[in-house]
């Protein structure tokens, strides 16, 4: 797996590329996550768009790391997941969890327009369905 860590503005993005799965892999993301949440900063994006394969374990570091960043008062945002995750997701009913969008763009002008209101509450996502005012969510 690799993992490229970029700023943008106050936010961190990830942009991970191969398997997510039990292993080195999982732990490695895992590790990853927490050192970007110990780090100054505001929110995450995890560009997904290359993650060729994620298993359980790749999904459960994903809601353990969504509880540590909502406790820091920080969204963990993904952005452009493969259908193949968005089903897995799906599957095990945790795709409203998270807030999912289709582009960095979206997501980052998603971002920008929630600092902008001062809004401290999460952007919610139900499904395919975004709540008003956050184009671009998936």
């Amino acid at each position: 797996m690799i993992v490229e860590k970029r700023r943008i503005g106050p936010d961190t993005l990830l942009v991970v590329e191969g398997v997510i799965k039990l292993g080195e892999s999982a732990s490695f993301f895992a590790k990853t996550l927490a050192r970007v949440l110990e780090e100054e900063g505001r929110h995450v994006l995890v560009d997904m768009a290359q993650i060729n394969q994620m298993d359980s374990t790749g999904i459960g570091e994903l809601v353990g790391y969504l509880g540590k960043f909502a406790e820091a008062r920080r969204r963990l945002i993904l952005v452009a997941p493969s259908e193949r995750v968005r089903r897995l997701l799906r599957v095990v009913q945790l795709d409203s969890l998270f807030p999912i969008y289709e582009t960095q763009d979206a997501a980052i002008s998603a971002l920008a327009g929630v600092a902008a209101e001062g809004v401290a509450a999460p952007i919610t996502v139900s499904g395919d369905r975004a709540d008003p005012g956050d184009s671009g969510a998936r």
